[in-house]
């Protein structure tokens, strides 16, 4: 080889570091987290979307029974006496006066304090019916709880689970 020349030698291939241990862990354990992230939000997505459709599929079987009029709130007080059907939809809502009519009520919890002359309708988790409160026409009730320590005449009919204090 000439002087001045350069000889190509050829570099020694790098050195391949290796993944610690740790850092595969931290991946593992990430991708695991992420995992579970995803499943709760579907989870929760899922969750709403059928509790939206059973709430419109009660609100569609109500108004077939004739309640076309609706009041809302997140926590609804009757103080004065109900006279045409109407779907009461709250969190919370108090029948205190009464009602000359029908009622239906789509609510997590319900109290009823006053007179109804019509049947109630309810929907939710807890209807109570209060000391002194009667119902003439009734209740039909998807609930879990139906707390009875008033008067309901025309009996209870619908899906509860349970029952206080138990039907004679």
């Amino acid at each position: 080889m000439p002087e001045g020349t350069l000889q190509n030698e050829a570099a020694p291939p790098p050195i391949k570091k290796k993944m610690a241990t740790g850092a595969k862990v931290a991946i593992g354990c990430g991708s695991g987290c992420l995992l579970v992230v995803v499943l709760l939000v579907v989870g929760v997505v899922v969750s709403a979307f059928y509790v939206k459709k059973t709430i419109t599929r009660y609100e569609q079987e109500l108004k077939g029974f004739g309640f076309e009029k609706v009041a809302s709130g997140q926590m609804l007080d009757m103080a004065e006496p109900v006279t045409e059907p109407i779907l009461l939809k709250g969190q919370m809502v108090r029948i205190m006066a009464g009602s000359t009519t029908n009622l239906a009520v789509l609510a997590q919890a319900c109290e009823v304090n006053g007179r109804i002359e019509g049947t109630l309708y309810f929907r939710g988790q807890v209807l109570t019916v209060n000391p002194g409160a009667v119902i003439t026409g009734g209740v039909n009730a998807h609930a879990q709880a139906l707390v009875n320590h008033g008067t309901i005449k025309g009996g209870i009919t619908g899906k509860h689970q349970a029952l206080s204090p138990p039907q004679q």
